[in-house]
């Protein structure tokens, strides 16, 4: 009798697991297929309307042309949203790649432009007059077979995805994962017209985009029971006021985006979270660089720092970061033990050091560029100016060996650790295995990484008025954001909220750009600096004078700027950018610029005010959080031959 009872009792666990599995497939069913439904019909009409867009360039006006290109954004974002969800790889390399280019197959004027221009472009979307003046008749033809081309290409991608599979496999969990990771990467990239960059296609897009996740959720809302018409309400009411407010804002450089975000995308992800709570619905479970239950992007604790830890070893402890922080003050890893990680990138100056380029271990002579902050360095997949390093530990291992950095060895570094007790110990409590096996190589690099990703900024006035306390921001640093993520386009390639190249909403990708950055600060007398950038990692002519795209956060405590430290003000940096960079040089830089053939800033002016550009530096201003800016107030003592270095100096003479 007691064998039957424990049977049905297995039995009866059985059923309710497979109960739990079932329902969590079947809850929202009638809304999952409904979404499921309304993202097929938006793939459908754009494969449709890319059919037809290349016979709108054969003989048509440039306000045809013009209002079929906007027909283009909004209707590739509108059907973009679940695409990228489901198919980021697809979506970043075959569609709207960042600007990281392989040579074409494609012959002719047009040769050089990677596809996804189509959108970026706009190729053919000039005024009439230009294309008289500019253009011969080869040159029309070309850029027609290369429209053709890129929509033929693009239609193709559409029939090989396999939406319908991520589809079928749809669960409520699923399902609003999907739509939390899209209103944040509205929040980031859509508001700053990130995928087009050309300013007539930046609020279609954004409309395309913002009425494909409205019409999605909107069927996850009319699931609410009865009971819960208050929840029902408010997102009738905040949904008609998005649509109201995206209906009366057509001016792109006019658009209040900070009033749109505080208003309305950060109340509609809150909202999302409610409804998610209240349907009973769990997150997701994954790994992300966004954790499952951040309800807005900028909210507290937003990142999950481990995602960009190069191996399990290097994930958090609080153990691991004390560690690291001593070793990265400690100059016991130079080899005259006068050097630290600290000498170039020093708390007290928001973790750089202030100088146009770095001083070289002979003091004599400088580094190749400038040192950028160590704060949120961590929230990226790529490190160093030139992208060399895939994590800040495989970054150690060019700072140690580097006979102009640290000029020493990890054998050297691990002898002198080996020698003090209290470092052997605080080893041994970080890495376990370090008691049996001893400390190498990667322990000392992946306690220095666990630390820098634990030097993080994202408290700045700017984060706690978006968090909330509307007194954080004055009138000119909202004007300034606006600004930032408008008309001067810095937003399409410094990403909220981090304001790096670590592209959201995945951070798999980290962006570079090539700016035609002069080789001094004069804008009498040009020449690019001759630094190669990527291309001297990659070989691919398309990454010359290419370098990694840094933070702005902080970036008004770390002057000089770019890669080489050209300019000494962010004023000047403005007026770079004003002036579409090295765009107003071009007939300057052509004979040095073999390979390259173009620059991956495009080439028009911005024509700031100087209020606008007066408040561009303010917002910059309020993105100032070095909270994170401590030492440790002793190193540990060695012992035996070492006993001699125990005065040295916490983060370096030099």
């Amino acid at each position: 009798m007691k064998q039957v009872l424990f049977l049905f009792v297995i039995i009866a666990v059985i059923c309710s697991s497979s109960m739990k599995l079932v329902n969590d497939k079947n809850t929202l069913a009638p809304a999952i297929s409904s979404i499921s439904n309304l993202y097929v019909q938006n793939i459908t009409s754009l494969d449709s309307f890319l059919k037809v867009y290349p016979i709108y360039f054969y003989d048509s006006s440039y306000a045809v042309r013009e209002r079929k290109y906007e027909e283009l954004a909004y209707y590739f974002k509108k059907a973009a949203g679940l695409l990228i969800y489901f198919e980021p790889e697809l979506y970043y390399k075959r569609l709207v790649s960042p600007f990281q280019f392989e040579k074409s197959e494609r012959k002719g004027f047009f040769s050089f432009i990677p596809n996804h221009w189509l959108f970026t472009g706009p190729i053919g979307n000039e005024a009439d007059s230009v294309l008289k003046k500019e253009y011969s008749k080869d040159d029309t033809l070309a850029q027609i077979a290369f429209i053709m081309d890129a929509t033929t290409r693009y239609r193709q991608v559409l029939r090989e995805m396999k939406y319908r599979t991520h589809l079928s496999n749809l669960n409520a969990s699923g399902v609003f994962d999907a739509l939390r990771i899209e209103i944040f990467r509205i929040s980031m990239l859509d508001i700053a017209n990130s995928d087009f960059i050309i300013e007539e296609a930046g609020i279609p897009s954004l409309n395309g985009s913002m009425d494909s996740w409205l019409l999605y959720a909107n069927e996850l809302f009319k699931q609410l029971p009865s009971s819960r018409q208050t929840l029902l309400n408010k997102w009738i009411g905040l949904s008609a006021q998005t649509k109201e407010f995206l209906s009366e804002n057509k001016s792109y450089n006019n658009f209040n985006r900070m009033y749109f975000i505080r208003n309305c995308l950060i109340p509609l992800s809150l909202l999302l979270n409610d409804l998610q709570s209240e349907l009973k619905i769990p997150f997701k479970p994954k790994w992300s660089a966004i954790r499952q239950d951040a309800k807005y992007i900028y909210d507290k604790n937003v990142f999950n720092v481990d995602f960009f830890a190069p191996n399990t070893a290097a994930y958090y402890s609080a153990e691991k970061a004390k560690l690291g922080e001593l070793l990265f003050f400690d100059p016991i890893l130079s080899d005259n033990n006068q050097r630290a990680c600290a000498s170039c990138h020093n708390p007290n100056m928001a973790f750089t050091d202030g100088l146009r380029k770095a001083t070289a271990f002979e003091r004599e002579k400088d580094l190749a560029r400038n040192s950028p902050t160590v704060i949120n360095s961590g929230f990226q997949k790529k490190t160093f100016w030139d992208q060399r390093a895939s994590s800040l530990e495989d970054q150690l291992d060019s700072v140690v060996n580097n006979p102009d950095e640290l000029h020493s060895s990890f054998d050297r570094v691990i002898e002198r650790i080996n020698s003090s007790p209290e470092y052997v110990a605080l080893f041994n409590k970080a890495f376990v295995e370090t008691k049996k096996n001893g400390i190498g190589r990667e322990h000392v690099k992946n306690a220095i990484g666990v630390y820098e990703r634990t030097v993080n900024g994202l408290n700045s006035r700017f984060d706690q008025y978006m968090r909330g306390d509307a007194t954080k921001l004055s009138p000119e640093e909202i004007s300034g954001f606006n600004v930032y993520m408008g008309k001067a386009r810095c937003g399409t390639c410094h990403f909220a909220p981090l304001f790096n190249g670590s592209l959201p909403p995945f951070y798999d990708i980290t962006d570079h750009h090539s700016l035609g950055v002069p080789e001094k600060d004069t804008m009498e007398k040009y020449k690019i600096d001759p630094d190669g950038g990527l291309f001297k990692v990659t070989g691919n002519g398309y990454t010359k004078f290419s370098f990694k795209t840094p933070t702005v956060r902080n970036s008004a405590l770390t002057a000089p700027y770019m890669h080489n430290g050209a300019y000494k003000t962010l004023e000047q940096v403005i007026e770079f950018y004003d002036h579409a960079g090295g765009n107003k040089f071009r007939k300057d830089f052509k004979p040095d610029m073999a390979g390259l053939p173009f620059l991956t800033l495009i080439p028009i002016e911005l024509k700031l005010t100087e209020i606008e550009k007066r408040d561009l530096v303010l917002f910059i201003h309020a993105l100032n959080d070095t909270s994170a800016a401590s030492a440790p107030k002793r190193l540990p003592e060695l012992k035996g031959k070492f006993v001699g270095i125990n005065k040295r100096k916490i983060g370096g003479e030099y």
